[in-house]
């Protein structure tokens, strides 16, 4: 007896089809004024995740899995050319680092400049930073924190927030969740 090999494969799409991140209405409309793609993981079952009203850092969007002990907040700013830091993404990647990380004496935030061709290649953007810290348990329950900041003139910067307490392979593997879209004709 043969059992064919289609209704398999529709069963497979399907069910990795409904293991996708949704993503939230607002957090839709962030990505495309900043002018951002989101990789959206296949594997892993991430899960969207409860974002409690913590007004201590407000998230855009949030998502987990258990599979890779990892959680992943987003934090979209679309240009504006009113709000007084929208053009220096330096001051507000600090900013918010500082005040994401714990203020025990022990500990210290690291900071490491992103290659400009590696901005160009893989992220189309014109700036990027990468801090390491451990967060403040008023943000996260995890132990470490890895910030990846990035900005493109004119459109916006983000911040992906991956929160861990053991680093992993997995953490790599989710480092290129957004990338700046290519210039649109109307933007050269």
């Amino acid at each position: 007896m043969r059992f064919p090999a289609l209704p398999l494969l529709f069963l497979f799409l399907s069910a990795s089809l409904s293991a996708q991140v949704e993503l939230t209405p607002r957090f839709e409309a962030l990505l495309e004024q900043a002018g951002l793609e989101f990789m959206t993981p296949v594997e892993a079952r991430y899960r969207p995740a409860r974002m409690e009203r913590n007004p201590f850092q407000r998230c855009d969007y949030a998502m987990r899995s258990r599979m890779e002990k990892l959680e992943v907040r987003y934090i979209v700013k679309p240009y504006d050319a009113a709000a007084p830091l929208s053009g220096f993404p330096q001051v507000e990647a600090f900013r918010l680092a500082a005040h994401l990380a714990t203020n025990d004496e022990g500990y210290v935030i690291s900071e490491r400049e992103l290659d400009p061709a590696v901005l160009a290649k893989d992220f189309n953007a014109d700036w990027g930073r990468q801090f390491f810290f451990h967060p403040k348990p008023h943000f996260a329950d995890t132990r470490h924190c890895e910030l990846l900041a990035l900005h493109k003139a004119g459109r916006g910067t983000a911040f992906v927030l991956f929160l861990f307490d053991e680093p992993s392979r997995e953490l790599g593997n989710r480092f290129y969740a957004l990338r700046f879209e290519e210039d649109r004709p109307e933007e050269q």
